[in-house]
């Protein structure tokens, strides 16, 4: 019911002013986005549910895979999080989510449908794989600078979640309190969300397992997750958990410059003091919490990664997660660390982004996050 009565209450605002103080009107731009991302976003949920449905007819062993020893690599956004899950990729015990799997395909049903459509279309030359290739660059290739992904990539999995609004990048569309609540679940979400977003989340890994293979891991990359990780940690006992920081010099604007961009997209207004300032109070948090929950697990089921770290060393870094975890490493896997571990130190970001339009100044940053600071050792910023 809190759900509904936000998302309720959020639409009622959009056509009054000063609501809450902050969402004031419409734009003509977010109405024009609207009316293209909801027919096609409930279309897509609908085609999604009917999979899922017939997944429970056609397929319902998947209630049955063992989910054994997921690794999640959580943390502190734009802190290496994707660059450390595309290493660890390179693992073929490792079965992980692609974009195209998470947004058309979170069923079993769906996956043999389109791996069979995919089948049959490299069979006759691949007149609809180019085609796909050619929209994806369209609707994607803007991200490069800042997300850069595909849909073959490894990707997000909560964006598995959309279906039980369990996904925080809702939040650019609607930014209601449930939403915002799921960036402090462990500290502020009831009994009951808990359940409920858990209970939905197992069935999809279990879903991925039984097409992917259930001898394999599941390897899950998610900022978002790092405030539920004392709830992943209840309901996965045997999960091991990798989390990534970064100095709040570069990771604190860099977020929130990218959340602008989204929001940009769908609102069309300047939103830069409220997107600032509920990520400001957001990435403490993330901080606080990545450190504080990992510290209360053994030792042999966390690790903590630097990001300045992992870019000069990629590959002792990730094999010292395996020493951590007691994992073995193939030689396979091994040969192709190392061959990406030299690409990877020739990389250097585009996203650019100006601290001073970003309202995120060396004081803002020094106030919100000197302990971060000094228990690192990280540069503190000037003015």
């Amino acid at each position: 019911m809190s759900l509904i009565r936000d998302y309720g209450r959020y639409f009622l605002a959009s056509w009054l002013p000063d609501y809450e103080g902050r969402i004031k009107g419409g734009s003509v731009q977010r109405w024009l986005v609207m009316l293209v991302f909801w027919p096609l976003f409930l279309m897509v949920q609908g085609i999604n549910g009917i999979g899922l449905m017939l997944d429970h007819v056609l397929f319902p062993d998947f209630r049955r895979v063992q989910v054994r020893e997921p690794l999640f690599v959580v943390g502190v956004p734009r802190s290496g999080t994707t660059f450390l899950h595309r290493l660890l990729a390179l693992d073929e015990g490792f079965t992980t989510t692609a974009l195209w799997e998470l947004l058309f395909a979170p069923s079993i049903t769906q996956r043999y449908f389109w791996t069979g459509l995919a089948r049959l279309d490299r069979a006759v030359g691949r007149p609809l794989g180019r085609l796909l290739g050619w929209l994806e660059r369209r609707l994607l290739g803007g991200l490069d600078d800042v997300h850069k992904t595909g849909l073959l990539d490894p990707e997000e999995d909560y964006l598995g979640l959309i279906p039980v609004w369990g996904c925080f990048l809702l939040v650019l569309v609607v930014p209601v309190p449930a939403l915002w609540r799921l960036t402090f679940l462990d500290r502020d979400g009831s009994a009951e969300e808990k359940v409920r977003v858990m209970t939905a989340y197992r069935r999809f890994i279990q879903r991925h397992l039984y097409f992917h293979g259930e001898h394999k891991q599941l390897l899950s990359k998610n900022p978002s997750f790092t405030p539920w990780l004392e709830t992943l940690s209840e309901g996965f006992p045997d999960a091991r958990f990798i989390g990534c920081l970064r100095s709040p010099n570069q990771a604190v604007p860099s977020q929130i410059n990218s959340i602008l961009i989204g929001a940009k997209l769908f609102d069309g207004r300047d939103t830069t003091v409220y997107w600032r300032q509920g990520f400001l109070a957001m990435l403490d948090y993330y901080y606080r919490h990545l450190l504080s929950a990992l510290e209360s697990m053994p030792s042999q089921r966390q690790s903590l990664s630097v990001m300045e770290e992992l870019t000069k060393a990629p590959a002792a870094t990730v094999l010292g997660f395996y020493d951590v975890f007691g994992w073995q490493v193939d030689e396979a896997f091994h040969t192709r660390l190392l061959e990406q571990d030299h690409k990877a130190r020739k990389y250097q970001s585009a996203h650019t982004y100006s601290l001073e339009n970003l309202g995120v100044d060396a004081e803002t940053l020094n106030a919100t996050f000197g302990w971060v600071y000094e228990r690192f050792g990280f540069p503190r910023p000037v003015k």
